[in-house]
């Protein structure tokens, strides 16, 4: 399991964004201490009141040179022609790569949010097959040291990548996706499905995943395979020292995820692309239970309840949490992350090492006991049928 620490520098009313990110720098360096595997943000353009991470591109590398380990994820770079030019997505890309010494991932989509597509003034029925194309692109670029590419969006002469990455074939690419349909084709294209985000329930969430190990199975590839299943849990994790405490915390974010999530349905009535995103019409937002419990868009409690929802995740066949860590003040994202790298993350990547109590070793060791006690006996009998056996081997010789 990889745990990926996800945060768009949600900037709280009277605050600034200068503050809000020099904050998020000490994050991402304490969660690289503590263990956390990739950092990511996503790209929102003139969002209102939940995300400021608008260039991704230029807080990465500046991360990237007070780190050493902890690796960066776009989550995700939009694709539309308008926003994104693909071919210098590539060349973002094999630059961070370099400056990270191979430590950066790409995640692409074609955008959640009429504020920044109208924007742009990107069409919504036409930028699904933007992304399509521009992934190809991309593709392309990274995979050949001279590509082309004809097709309704871009028309690209021969020409090679400058500069060349060091990842080899090159950085993992993942695709967001939020309906069956889209994590079936990110399967048949070899490239990691970020699953999850609508709220809609574990049963949901299994059979996206369900979906894309069956079509991962049976699809050939035409580039190098980089499958990864990835759930995005998209309201927020937040671990604190009690239940009660996470709990009172994590009412907020709740809050926040029913006003991003009507940009969805508003979405979902202007492209057919996009109708998949009108069934969190269906939700109860203020449905506590549900949506800390039982929605796939929460990880919330104290450290053991923290590790038993990994587990749910876990237990589906995720191979990578990423999990929003924002919206809360500074301070107590701070401990969140702590109490999660200290206590959460150990549990799933080395639970040998994790120190247990007194009580726990003594347990084992009494239940340990009368298999020990049985092999002594057994070998306690052998040595006696040992030297039984050399006494009378030695009387024969006497004779």
């Amino acid at each position: 399991m990889r745990f990926i620490f996800m945060s768009e520098a949600e900037t709280s009313p009277g605050h600034t964004h200068e503050h809000r990110y020099r904050e998020l720098i000490d994050e991402v360096l304490l969660a690289e201490e503590v263990g956390f595997d990739a950092f990511g943000t996503s790209e929102q353009h003139v969002a209102i009141g939940t995300a400021t991470t608008s260039a991704p591109e230029v807080i990465y590398p500046y991360l990237m040179a007070l780190t050493n380990r902890i690796r960066f994820v776009h989550l995700v770079t939009l694709l539309p022609t308008r926003i994104n030019h693909a071919l210098r997505v590539a060349e973002r890309l094999a630059t961070e790569d370099i400056l990270s010494n191979g430590r950066v991932e790409l995640g692409v989509g074609r955008g959640n949010t009429t504020l920044a597509l109208r924007a742009f003034e990107v069409l919504p029925t036409e930028n699904k097959a933007q992304l399509i194309e521009g992934l190809e692109v991309i593709r392309r670029a990274l995979h050949n040291d001279i590509f082309s590419f004809v097709g309704e969006h871009y028309k690209i002469p021969p020409r090679g990548l400058v500069p060349k990455g060091i990842q080899a074939p090159y950085p993992p690419i993942h695709m967001a996706t939020g309906s069956p349909e889209s994590v079936r084709m990110a399967a048949e294209l070899g490239i990691g499905a970020i699953v999850g985000g609508f709220y809609l329930g574990f049963e949901f969430l299994e059979n996206m995943l369900g979906i894309y190990d069956e079509a991962l199975a049976g699809a050939t590839h035409t580039y190098p395979l980089q499958a990864q299943k990835l759930v995005a849990v998209g309201g927020g994790m937040h671990c604190a020292e009690t239940r009660d405490e996470a709990v009172k915390w994590a009412r907020g974010l709740a809050e926040t995820v029913a006003l991003s999530t009507d940009a969805y349905q508003r979405l979902s009535k202007l492209s057919d692309d996009y109708q998949y995103m009108g069934a969190v019409k269906h939700l109860d937002f203020s449905d506590e239970r549900y949506m800390l419990e039982d929605s796939s868009g929460f990880i919330v409690g104290d450290p053991d309840d923290c590790i038993a929802q990994v587990q749910r995740f876990a237990d589906l066949g995720a191979e990578a949490l990423v999990m929003r860590i924002d919206g809360l003040p500074h301070r107590e994202l701070m401990k969140s992350i702590e109490l999660f790298g200290k206590y959460v993350i150990p549990k799933f990547k080395n639970p040998r090492a994790v120190v247990r109590t007194s009580e726990q070793v003594l347990d084992d060791i009494r239940a340990a006991r009368p298999d020990h006690y049985a092999e002594l006996e057994a070998f306690e009998n052998t040595g006696s049928q040992k030297e039984t056996a050399k006494s009378s081997v030695g009387v024969g010789e006497a004779r």
